[in-house]
């Protein structure tokens, strides 16, 4: 399998093999950000390098600090799901998300309750 990289920072790298996304940090360590039914679309990795997203079919954001890959899943409920095709931080815990149908959405989120 060919490993495709969907961003990059100093210490972090988020890559998928087909449907499976992965994020890898600089010491080696790897956390499975999870399945995404025809490949994720796009990621992005936050600016102080504590979170990253991932989205295609929904979204995943992961943590990259203590505890290290523990990811929470976004808008991927059954007969609910929202296909993303970008994504931008806008905030040191908000992104923006862009549906198929081209409008952007706000999602502020928590980590200390995810």
């Amino acid at each position: 399998m060919t490993s495709k990289e969907l961003a990059r920072s100093a210490h972090h790298v988020v890559t998928h093999d087909y449907e499976h996304a992965r994020v890898t940090a600089a010491d080696g360590r790897q956390a499975s950000v999870g399945e995404f039914y025809g490949d994720p679309a796009v990621a992005l990795i936050d600016a102080q390098e504590k979170w990253c997203a991932v989205a295609g079919e929904g979204l995943v954001l992961c943590r990259l600090e203590q505890p290290f890959g523990q990811c929470t899943a976004y808008f991927r409920e059954p007969g609910a799901t929202v296909w993303i095709t970008d994504l931008r931080q806008t905030g040191a815990f908000a992104l923006e998300w862009q549906g198929e149908d081209g409008a952007w959405s706000t999602l502020d989120f928590d980590f200390d309750t995810m």
